[in-house]
């Protein structure tokens, strides 16, 4: 065999074997799940929120961490709008650190809400701090931020409400922080 077929041959079977591959991609986990789930059912979430009320960074502070199913334009303009899910908690801190909250007195969940006339108009609740002898207050809940720059944060939360069900979720992306 010639020398130089041997070596074009050789290469297109090199180019073969390399440009396969398994199409099962299965395995590799979504970096950005951006939901919660709820009684086997996922709602999606799309936008973060971040009311921070501590102006100096220096005392510790509510900080106010909003999550849904609808862009920051969407819920901050003056459109009405529809069948939205909302996660909402406040942590206390001088600014938001990398770490494990456990102390989480106020939060919401809800689906199907509404805003009309920039009004915001709970559906479903799932969790609500209201009322301690209701079944959707929570018995325990944390928040594990794992990063939080000035434009990004990822973090989980879980919430085990009076029976027993549980709300965990997580977001890994931009927020929007108003001034």
């Amino acid at each position: 065999m010639n020398p130089n077929r041997f070596r074009v041959l050789a290469l297109m079977l090199s180019i073969t074997f390399v440009s396969c591959s398994s199409d099962d991609t299965s395995s590799i986990p979504d970096e950005a799940n951006n939901a919660f789930t709820f009684n086997g059912n996922t709602y999606n979430l799309m936008s973060a929120i971040i009311v921070d009320e501590n102006t100096t960074n220096i005392t510790p502070s509510d900080i106010s961490i909003s999550l849904f199913n609808k862009t920051s334009t969407e819920i901050t303009s003056n459109t009405d709008l529809s069948d939205i899910s909302y996660v909402n908690f406040k942590i206390v801190d001088a600014t938001i650190q990398n770490m494990t909250y456990n102390q989480i007195d106020n939060y919401d969940v809800s689906i199907n809400s509404s805003i009309t006339n920039s009004e915001f108009t709970a559906g479903t609740v799932l969790l609500s701090d209201a009322d301690s002898q209701s079944d959707v207050y929570a018995q325990s809940g944390s928040v594990t931020v794992t990063n939080f720059t000035e434009f990004n944060i990822v973090f989980t939360f879980t919430f085990t409400r009076n029976d027993g069900q549980v709300i965990s979720g997580s977001y890994d992306g931009n927020y929007f922080m108003p001034n």
